[in-house]
């Protein structure tokens, strides 16, 4: 009754502005982005970050906004509205090539389409490509450019326009940077766009994930810590021309902009004063850097921070309240009951049914926080397979970096970055790592117990065996506790027991995606990869981020493969 209400109470708004039209709804995801990066929390960098600062100031902070602790998962919550337990945490393969979105599920743009939305997608996938029917003009999109895999070079040449390849190797340096290419793109669909039509942008900058490449516009290239910034900067150019924009076509008043990362920093980004780091269960893993702002946001409410906890799933029910769509994607066959008795069973029945949207709507929440508190959206929480948040309570049952053997994340970094470099030469970034026991931190009664001070050159996975290492479960109060110093798992028994049954128990009701095959269509990699190398995209393409057998294209569904004999 109350979101009827409150959707109501918004199209009464609409009329008395004298306009019908759903607002205008842009999300920017920042790939990679430390929690201390930009002047929101670290005015040491409005420099390289003073569009977004201002325009976080023109809003509203928000303190408690969770993601995953890795890219793939966080943008699929997103698009879907559905956790990670109910998708998975996987990252998807950089062949693009993961059946990863179940193609039964409708994606925001989908939702958004049904309420005339006009949708366009400038910048990073990876969320799974497998077919066709997973692209995003299949998917509700009017418009896409960008790269498929998880990761390519900033200048590279090769990517996609809409459902094809679009090899470009005239474009000079500047015109093929990552940030020139999306940013213009964003900018000319703005333009193009008819104000009384509603807009979906969806802005996932490929920027500041490695390769760190800043563009040539960018003064200072001595270092790695500079290049981070001119990668910062790139793009908050363009987030003041969108904004720019958007007042230049009079949609800013009725737009919602919304600006979170993607996962914590790593490398060179600094999530301090927050522990670890990006594809770590701590706070500086998925407590992202986020804020909404626009001419939706009254104005009362600039300058202020929200603390509530809300996640990036949440966006998904809101955006379809603010357009006036149903924000369900239910199956025809609910789920059944979990029995924790029987671990195994199937609560899906096969192909019978599939999880719904686990977010939350939170316009009130957001437009009179006071009438809500910190955990009203959500009580209760899964992060990952081994996280759950329970009112003030977050329990830690283990660590996703010691099972990740050479991919550089060494359980030190389960530490605390400092704000400051190690020292003024110290040209790997601005922050070094205080691991439990050094610089005041307290030694730790649990997480990874066994291990010391980083004593190696290369403190990564390839060097120590860490994957043996003991984890102990974490038992924190993040009311009192944000650094997660003080493991209250001793003392509190019962909430460690409750809150790991609850998280076991969740996770039985996990999913991963179950496509139909007739969804799917006819999968034949060799030809499909033969196709889009037709196009343009190489094959094996490696220093672009895709690893063997395909180059980030679709393996099914690919028209020209369709009637190909050798077809699986």
């Amino acid at each position: 009754i109350m979101s009827g209400l409150l959707t109501v109470a918004l199209a009464a708004v609409l009329a008395a502005e004298g306009t019908a039209t759903p607002p205008h709804l842009v999300m920017i995801l920042q790939d990679d982005l430390g929690w201390y990066d930009t002047a929101i929390h670290n005015p040491a960098n409005l420099d390289v970050t003073g569009n977004i600062t201002a325009l976080a100031q023109a809003g509203v902070v928000l303190s408690c906004h969770y993601v995953h602790y890795w890219c793939s998962p966080t943008r699929r919550s997103f698009l879907t509205g559905r956790l990670p337990v109910h998708h998975g945490e996987v990252l998807s393969p950089e062949n693009a090539a993961g059946d990863d979105i179940d193609l039964r599920w409708s994606l925001i743009s989908q939702k958004l389409k049904g309420a005339g939305y006009k949708s366009y997608w400038s910048g990073k996938g990876h969320v799974g490509f497998a077919s066709m029917a997973h692209m995003p003009l299949q998917r509700g999109f009017d418009g896409f450019t960008g790269f498929l895999p998880g990761m390519e070079d900033h200048w590279s040449a090769l990517r996609w326009r809409d459902n094809v390849p679009y090899p470009n190797p005239n474009l000079t340096k500047t015109e093929s940077y990552s940030a020139t290419v999306y940013g213009e793109y964003a900018l000319g669909t703005v333009s193009a766009h008819d104000p009384s039509v509603p807009l979906f942008l969806y802005l996932p900058w490929q920027c500041v994930h490695d390769p760190h490449q800043a563009p040539a516009a960018w003064p200072n290239q001595t270092s790695d810590a500079e290049v981070y910034r001119g990668m910062l900067w790139a793009t908050d150019v363009y987030v003041g021309q969108l904004v720019d924009l958007l007042h230049t076509k009079a949609m800013y008043d009725n737009t919602l902009i919304v600006y979170s990362a993607d996962n914590g920093g790593i490398n060179g980004g600094n999530n301090y004063p927050l522990r670890g780091q990006k594809a770590t269960n701590w706070e500086g893993g998925m407590r992202a850097t986020a804020f909404v702002s626009g001419g939706l946001i009254p104005a009362s409410l600039h300058g202020t921070t929200n603390n509530n906890r809300f996640h990036i799933v949440d966006w998904y029910p809101t955006f379809c309240r603010l357009a006036g769509v149903d924000g369900r994607d239910d199956a025809p066959v609910a789920p059944l009951p979990v029995d924790p008795s029987n671990p195994n069973k199937d609560v899906y029945q096969g192909n019978l049914s599939w999880p719904g949207v686990d977010g939350v709507d939170i316009w009130a929440m957001l437009i009179n926080p006071t009438a809500y508190n910190t955990t009203s959206a959500h009580p209760t929480l899964v992060l990952t397979r081994e996280v759950i948040l329970a009112g003030q309570y977050k329990l830690v049952v283990g660590e996703v970096g010691a099972v990740h053997a050479g991919r550089g994340f060494g359980p030190w970094k389960s530490g605390w970055q400092t704000a400051q470099r190690a020292n003024a030469s110290d040209s790997n970034g601005y922050g070094y790592w205080v691991v439990p026991g050094e610089d005041g931190v307290p030694p730790q009664t649990c997480g990874l117990v066994n291990h010391g001070p980083c004593t190696t050159t290369d403190c990564s996975m390839s060097t120590q065996d860490y994957a043996s290492t003991t984890f102990m479960p974490c038992l924190f109060d993040l009311g009192t506790d944000l650094r997660e110093q003080h493991d209250l798992s001793k003392t509190n028994p019962a909430v460690l027991s409750a809150l790991w049954g609850q998280l076991n128990t969740t996770w039985l009701a996990s999913y991963r995606s179950r496509s139909p095959a007739s969804l799917l269509g006819t999968c034949n990699a060799t030809c499909a990869n033969a196709h889009w190398g037709s196009l343009g995209l190489p094959e094996g393409r490696h220093a672009g981020g895709c690893l063997g057998g395909g180059c980030g294209g679709p393996i099914c569904g690919v028209p020209a493969c369709e009637n190909d004999p050798d077809a699986l």
